[in-house]
């Protein structure tokens, strides 16, 4: 009864100590996850302003050409002819 009891004991120890690593081992990569997601927000956020930057450039060409082509002497008021 003693040997099972103590055998008993040891097993929930052992499986404790088991535990404790693998919980320390998911914390541990948890916390790495959080500061890759941290990196990759921050990237995400510069990349929204230069795409910011990017639509607004784009849209300024845009109106450039549309404007060319409204008037008379713009580059679509007299196109080549073959």
């Amino acid at each position: 009864m003693k040997n099972q009891l103590l055998l008993f004991f040891l097993i929930f120890i052992l499986t404790g100590c088991v535990n404790n690593e693998k919980i320390s081992h998911v914390e541990n990569d948890i916390y790495l996850i959080n500061i890759k997601i941290k990196q990759l927000q921050q990237d995400i956020d510069a990349l929204r302003q230069e795409i910011q930057v990017a639509k607004e450039a784009a849209e300024k060409v845009n109106t450039r050409l549309d404007d060319a082509g409204r008037w008379p002497d713009g580059i679509w008021a007299h196109p080549p002819r073959w």
